[in-house]
């Protein structure tokens, strides 16, 4: 699979990282990693044993967050809810993930798309 959507997250397998990255650490009370918050607390992960993430932190569109995931070991992009959204097979490999933003007319700014 080269490419996938999950709630606000949009991944495509990529050939090679972008300079400049640096490394991400936000992890949920399993470890594993969070790759979009849910306003109710159900979050999009992805196990944490044998991937590393990294984030784009220059020429980011306002608002959105472009991680990096670089899988050794087989995993899946998945939400921690009951009734969440399908779970996505990660083949080892580079994973450019960027994570969607919504423009709020009343404040005037852009933010991260949240399910």
């Amino acid at each position: 699979m080269t490419a996938f959507a999950q709630g606000e997250i949009y991944a495509r397998y990529i050939d090679q990282l972008p300079e400049g990255l640096v490394p991400f650490t936000e992890k949920d009370e399993t470890g594993a990693w969070i790759i979009s918050h849910s306003e109710s607390g159900h979050h999009h992960v992805i196990d944490a044993p044998g991937v590393t993430v990294m984030e784009r932190t220059t020429d980011v569109p306002e608002g959105m967050r472009i991680l990096y995931a670089i899988v050794d070991e087989p995993t899946s992009l998945k939400q921690n809810a009951a009734n969440a959204h399908e779970a996505h097979d990660m083949t080892p490999g580079i994973y450019e993930m960027r994570i969607s933003r919504e423009f709020d007319p009343f404040l005037q700014q852009a933010r991260r798309v949240a399910d």
